[in-house]
């Protein structure tokens, strides 16, 4: 101890040692759990990575087969579903302006015979929608789309006068609008880009008739509509009663009379009900399908850039 009290420089440079000791003790011990942590971090990797490069790689056979039967599968249902949807429709027939013209005053001198045969009245300047064409003939660009449409109106409107209906108000088509001159012109593709093809687009013809008919026999006209062999699209349904006042009940003739029960023979009761006609207006679309191909056409393959 007096050596200690003799000498305190040596002392504190004693004590700092023994701080420095341990203080470097402490670091290393927590360095080395760190290493340890860090090494068994890196053995797992490692293990995974050992796992993972020792695995097949995907896809394997099977399963690119099924991939393969799959896209074969899904291939055939589009083609039959395309299949399905264009016999829907009348094909496209050749004719001339002259000989559709010719075809559509026959159409309507046939159908005012058999209207005045089943008793049904037509307007008087009826031409199946047709009007522009009684005197001018169409171009031979839409003379197919025309007769296609004209053979669809011409089937629904001889069946609806053969259930006998009371009369044909109206029948007016919806004029396609023409393709515009001035459209804007489409973006210029970029140098060595593969162009993309516009998929085709489903057009539509619209018309709407107008008659008048019992209940029952309106009823038969929409079935008839629905189980077409086109693809008709009834857009809108529009119903009048041609009678909108209810019928008046029977008075007594002797108004001043009391009865006290009142007695009516079962012979002398009259339906107030059902006797009236409709007077219905169906806009009907007709939807054209375009002929897809079965299969996706292939694009040109292209030669990668050099390495």
């Amino acid at each position: 101890m007096n050596w200690f009290k003799q000498n305190p420089i040596a002392l504190v440079l004693i004590l700092v040692a023994l701080i420095g000791t341990g203080t470097t003790s402490y670091l290393a011990i927590n360095a080395q759990a760190r290493r340890d942590e860090t090494q068994a971090s890196l053995d797992s990797q490692l293990q995974k990575l050992k796992q993972f490069q020792n695995q097949k790689p995907f896809p394997t056979e099977s399963g690119l087969k099924a991939v393969k039967a799959s896209l074969e599968e899904y291939r055939e249902e589009i083609a039959n579903y395309r299949t399905a949807l264009a016999s829907m429709e009348k094909p496209l027939s050749p004719i001339n302006p002259q000989e559709f013209q010719d075809d559509l005053r026959k159409a309507v001198d046939g159908l005012r015979k058999i209207a005045l045969e089943k008793g049904v009245a037509l307007p008087e300047n009826f031409f199946y929608g047709f009007d522009q064409y009684q005197a001018t003939p169409p171009s031979q660009q839409e003379v197919g789309e025309l007769n296609r449409e004209f053979r669809v109106i011409r089937q629904l409107t001889d069946h609806i006068v053969e259930l006998k209906i009371e009369s044909i108000t109206s029948l007016a088509r919806k004029e396609s609008p023409a393709p515009s001159a001035t459209s804007t012109p489409a973006a210029a593709a970029k140098p060595g880009a593969t162009p993309t093809p516009k998929p085709p687009t489903i057009s539509s013809k619209t018309f709407t008739i107008t008659f008048t008919s019992p209940q029952e026999k309106l009823l038969t006209a929409f079935n008839m509509i629905q189980a077409a062999d086109e693809f008709l699209i009834i857009r809108s349904l529009t119903l009048d009663n041609t009678s909108p006042q209810p019928p008046q009940h029977g008075q007594s003739k002797d108004s001043s009379a009391t009865v006290d029960a009142p007695t009516i023979p079962q012979k002398t009761i009259q339906a107030v009900f059902g006797r009236e006609s409709v007077i219905a207006s169906l806009t009907i679309e007709i939807l054209d399908f375009p002929d897809w191909e079965s299969k996706p056409v292939a694009q040109p393959q292209t030669n990668p850039p050099p390495k």
